[in-house]
């Protein structure tokens, strides 16, 4: 099993599995504005994946997104060595970052754009995870009939959200919330720059209200801006794109004020065709990381 294989142009499923449900996609490639098939959440009772999963059989191969906790993803100066040798470089610098021995693990790297202007060492993503891990989620897809093919991230799927809608040659930030916090990309013509996970979860706006989660997430968010304007110096920031969520316009609003570039709720219908799904920017937002995950075709792109 290997993270970020190609997709097959017949279509892709991808999903995510959270607690007591699954997150999933299916998008068709095969058209010229890729078409979302189906879109939801199906519930999961008990520990009964295999079942669960079976529902979203179909005839595409599939990718499953891995949970944060599964997962480390790190950036790094990229090792001076052969292209071949890479991997092997990268698995000796990152064992010390893991909490499983790299040799018990997949190792896969990106490169993190290095426009002509910048001075500073070439830098990649590198992401590790058990493979006792990738074995356990390819045994689960095997039983309940799925073709899966593809190991995938939520940073990579966020990226691939904001590429269709990227300006070429200035940075897109796109802002979600995941099981573990708050989700913020920054991508640059097609490749993801930067991630960071920020303090700021779902459960602050509920408790705490709008208000308070948008002091934080200001505060948060500008603070990554500036890190992005140290790596990238002169790559402006066209907008910061929100994934739809509960009190997506309102914090919409309250960023838009206290932010030097404008903010927007993203709206899938100008990713793709979702004719078949309608109503899809108000399904949970997980959901919308598996559409990203479904995204997914390039041949030289994790």
């Amino acid at each position: 099993m290997w993270f970020f294989r190609r997709a097959s142009e017949q279509g892709l499923t991808a999903y995510l599995r959270l607690p007591g449900r699954i997150a999933f996609a299916r998008v068709d490639r095969r058209v010229a504005v890729p078409k979302l098939l189906a879109a939801g959440v199906v519930p999961v009772k008990g520990d009964n994946w295999r079942e669960a999963l079976a529902q979203l059989h179909g005839k595409g191969p599939a990718s499953v997104v891995l949970n944060p906790a599964d997962y480390r993803l790190r950036v790094l100066d990229a090792p001076n060595v052969p292209a071949d040798e890479l991997k092997s470089a990268v698995r000796w610098q990152i064992q010390d970052m893991l909490d499983f021995h790299a040799d018990d693990g997949t190792v896969d790297v990106m490169q993190v754009p290095h426009p002509e202007h910048l001075t500073h060492a070439r830098q990649i993503f590198a992401v590790a995870a058990k493979n006792s891990l990738l074995a356990d989620e390819a045994m689960l897809a095997s039983r309940a009939g799925l073709n899966l093919g593809i190991i995938d991230i939520l940073e990579t799927a966020q990226r691939n959200l904001a590429t269709r809608l990227e300006t070429p040659g200035r940075a897109m930030a796109v802002f979600s919330y995941i099981e573990s916090g708050g989700l913020l990309t920054l991508t640059l013509d097609g490749e993801l720059c930067m991630a960071r996970t920020l303090g700021v979860n779902q459960t602050l706006l509920e408790i705490e209200g709008v208000e308070t989660a948008l002091e934080r997430l200001t505060l948060e968010i500008q603070r990554s801006l500036d890190h992005f304007d140290r790596q990238f110096g002169g790559i402006p920031v066209d907008r910061l794109l929100l994934v739809p969520m509960e009190q997506a316009e309102r914090l919409r609003d309250g960023l838009a004020r206290n932010l030097a570039l404008p903010v927007e709720v993203l709206d899938v219908a100008k990713v793709l065709d979702i004719a078949a799904v309608p109503e899809v920017n108000a399904l949970p937002s997980p959901c919308f990381h598996a559409i990203g995950a479904a995204l997914r075709i390039e041949d030289t792109k994790p």
